[in-house]
C-alpha cells in the first residue's frame, strides 16, 4: 500500500542544483525552503501555543492567518524549486475532502456543511507545506518540539490551575484544548513525540528536562479524569515500551514509565477511577445516576443513532457538522469513525480509515528500513498514531488539523528515509550527477 512513498526514483529525491561528494557528505547548514518552513514553525506555534489566549489583545489578531498567509506565499515562490512525489496517505486526504464537499449540496444544513468544510479544507494546504518543506531530521525535530513544548507547557498550566480551583483537570485555553477529554488525548499523541526527542539528544540537561515535562504530561492525563484518555495513553505507553524500551534495549524505560504511571495513579487517580467504576450500571445506581454512568449511557446511544444515520444515509451522509442537527439530542457523535461516516458517507468513512492504515504501514516500513534516529521517530510517530485512533473512539475529532499533523509528520519522515538510503547506497561510486534534495544534516542535540 505505500510503496509510492518509498520509491526511489529521481523525483522523489530531486532538488535544484547539482551537489558533489563533500556537498552530500558535508555539514552545509543552508536548506531549501527555508522561509516557508519559518511560517509553518510559527504556524505551529500559534496553532498548539495558542499565544491569543495567553496575551491580552491578540484574540483581536488573526494570527493563524498571517501565518497561514505567509507559509503559503513563500511556498508559491519556491513551488519551481522543488518536485513533488505524492504519497498515498495524502491521496487518500485529499480524496477525503473531495468527498466531504460533495456532500454538502446534500446537507441536512449546508450553510453549516458548508462552514465547516471550509474550516477542515485548510488541512491540504497544511499538509502539503509540512511535506514539501520538513526535508531533514533536523526540521523534523524542529517541528516536532514545537508541538511537544506547546503541548508539554499548556499541561502544567492546566494541572496548576486545577490545584487552585480544584475539581477536574480541564484546559485554561479553549480550541483543541477546549475540554478535559480533549485535552487528554492531544497529551497522549504527544507524549511519544516528546520521549523521542528526550532518547535522540545527548545533552544531559535536555533529556533531564524531557522526563520532567513527561511526567507532568503523564500526571495530567490523570487529573483529567478522562477514560478515553486514559485507554489511549495505555496504549501508546504500550507501544512504546515495547517498540523504544524491550526492542531498542533502553530497559529503564520499563521501569520508569510503569512506575511513573503507578504512582500518579494511586496519588490522583481517584477522580478517574471513579469514572471507570461509575459506568457499570450496578455501581452507578445505588444511590443515584452518577455524572459518569450518565455520560456513557448517553454515548452508547449516539453511537447507536449515528450507526442509524451511516445506514440510512450510505453515500452521502447527512453532511460535515450536521449530525447533531438530525440526532435528537443536539450534541456530535463522541466517535471520529462514525462522525465521518454518519457526516460523509461511507466513503468518506473509507478513506479516514485509509489515512491512518496507509501512515502506519509506512511508519513500519520505514522502521524496517533504518537503523539510526529515523527509526526512533517511527517508533514514537506510530505510538501516537496508535493513540489516536484509540482515543478517537470516544471524541469527534475528525475535522481537527493535528490528527492529520501526524500524518504529514510520516509522509516527510518517509522521504527522509527514502533519502538517506539513496546516500547510502551511493557511497564508494561516481556521484557528480546526484542531485539531492537538501545537504546532509549534523546530528541535532
Amino acid at each position: 500500500m505505500d510503496e509510492l512513498i518509498f520509491e526511489p526514483a529521481e523525483s522523489s529525491i530531486e532538488a535544484v542544483g547539482r551537489a558533489t561528494k563533500p556537498n552530500l557528505r558535508g555539514s552545509i547548514r543552508s536548506e531549501p525552503l527555508g522561509f516557508p518552513f519559518l511560517g509553518l514553525v510559527l504556524f505551529m506555534i500559534v496553532y498548539f501555543a495558542r499565544p491569543e489566549d495567553w496575551i491580552p489583545g491578540l484574540a483581536a489578531v488573526p494570527l493563524a492567518k498571517i501565518t497561514g498567509i505567509l507559509i503559503f506565499m513563500a511556498l508559491g515562490f519556491s513551488l519551481g524549486t522543488i518536485r513533488w512525489h505524492v504519497p498515498r496517505a495524502v491521496v487518500f486526504l485529499a480524496l477525503l475532502v473531495v468527498q466531504l464537499w460533495l456532500t454538502v449540496p446534500f446537507s441536512f444544513w449546508r450553510g453549516g456543511a458548508f462552514n465547516v468544510m471550509l474550516d477542515f479544507s485548510k488541512v491540504l494546504p497544511l499538509v502539503a507545506v509540512i511535506y514539501a518543506t520538513v526535508r531533514s531530521i533536523q526540521r523534523l525535530r524542529w517541528i516536532l518540539l514545537v508541538q511537544a513544548v506547546s503541548v508539554a507547557t499548556i499541561a502544567f498550566v492546566s494541572i496548576i490551575d486545577v490545584h487552585l480551583m480544584g475539581g477536574r483537570l480541564g484546559s485554561v485555553l479553549s480550541g483543541i484544548y477546549r475540554n478535559p477529554n480533549d485535552l487528554a488525548l492531544i497529551i497522549d499523541v504527544t507524549l511519544p513525540l516528546g520521549l523521542a526527542l528526550a532518547i535522540t539528544t545527548r545533552n544531559i540537561w535536555k533529556k533531564l528536562a524531557w522526563t520532567v515535562a513527561m511526567l507532568g504530561m503523564t500526571y495530567a492525563v490523570i487529573l483529567t479524569a478522562s477514560r478515553g484518555g486514559a485507554i489511549a495513553f495505555a496504549v501508546a505507553a504500550t507501544i512504546c515500551l515495547w517498540q523504544l524500551g524491550m526492542k531498542g534495549r533502553r530497559f529503564y524505560l520499563l521501569f520508569l514509565v510503569p512506575t511513573a504511571a503507578v504512582a500518579f495513579w494511586l496519588y490522583a487517580g481517584s477522580t478517574l477511577e471513579q469514572r471507570f467504576q461509575q459506568t457499570d450500571v450496578a455501581l452507578a445506581t445505588n444511590k443515584q445516576v452518577t455524572e459518569a454512568f450518565g455520560s456513557a449511557e448517553q454515548r452508547k446511544e449516539l453511537l447507536i443513532e449515528s450507526l442509524r444515520v451511516t445506514a440510512q444515509h450510505p453515500f452521502f451522509g447527512v453532511g460535515p457538522g450536521n449530525f447533531e442537527n438530525v440526532s435528537g439530542f443536539w450534541r456530535v457523535t463522541h466517535n471520529s469513525y462514525t462522525q465521518v461516516s454518519s457526516e460523509g458517507g461511507i466513503p468518506a468513512f473509507l478513506l479516514y480509515a485509509l489515512i491512518f492504515w496507509t501512515g502506519i504501514a509506512t511508519l513500519r516500513k520505514v522502521r524496517r528500513q533504518t537503523r539510526n534516529r529515523t527509526r526512533i521517530f517511527s517508533m514514537a510517530l506510530e505510538a501516537s498514531l496508535v493513540a489516536y485512533l484509540v482515543g478517537s473512539f470516544f471524541l469527534s475529532l475528525a475535522y481537527y488539523l493535528f490528527p492529520y499533523c501526524l500524518v504529514a509528520y510520516t509522509s516527510a519522515l518517509a522521504i527522509i528515509a527514502a533519502r538517506d538510503r539513496k546516500l547510502s547506497t551511493s557511497e564508494g561510486h561516481s556521484i557528480e550527477n546526484v542531485r539531492p534534495i537538501e545537504p546532509a544534516v549534523e546530528h541535532a542535540s
